[in-house]
């Protein structure tokens, strides 16, 4: 059954780190459904690489900039802007100025189950890890041939 759900000033869950993303969980599993919410944090050059996943995905920033590439098109999204991803695009997103967060909102409980489950993992000496937990929660990357150059460094 669904409730109210309130966090008071100061009371904001611990955030997870996620390959170099600081993620705090504000609303997730069956608290909230059919939506959650998070505030993602990260430094110039982070971001996931191109993936996709089952569940809608919307990013409103609230400070810095982000170029967004969805299905080999890239926009840069600055302060005050949003951006729309429906469920199976094949998507990415990058912070390009020295720092970024955003507001990010999922249609399905298991993005912040994802993020939970990768909580301090990294990059390249969990890869495989990684992409285990990634396709039990849906979530496909497309990562290059060349295992030289992961995109999730």
């Amino acid at each position: 059954m669904r409730t109210v759900h309130v966090i008071e000033a100061g009371k904001t869950p611990a955030p997870v780190k996620v390959v170099g993303e600081t993620i705090t969980i504000l609303a997730g599993d069956d608290l909230t459904k059919p939506f959650e919410m998070h505030i993602q944090e990260g430094v110039q050059g982070g971001g996931p690489p191109l993936h996709f996943h089952p569940w809608d995905e919307a990013f409103y920033v609230i400070d810095g900039q982000i170029e967004v590439t969805v299905a080999g098109q890239s926009t840069i999204v600055s302060t005050g802007g949003y951006v729309h991803i429906p469920a199976g695009s094949i998507h990415a997103y990058k912070n390009i100025s020295p720092t970024a967060k955003i507001i990010g909102v999922v249609s399905d409980p298991r993005g912040g189950q994802f993020f939970a489950a990768l909580d301090q993992l990294k990059v390249p000496e969990d890869l495989p890890r990684i992409l285990e937990i990634s396709e039990g929660f849906g979530v496909t990357f497309l990562l290059p041939k060349s295992p030289a150059a992961s995109p999730l460094d």
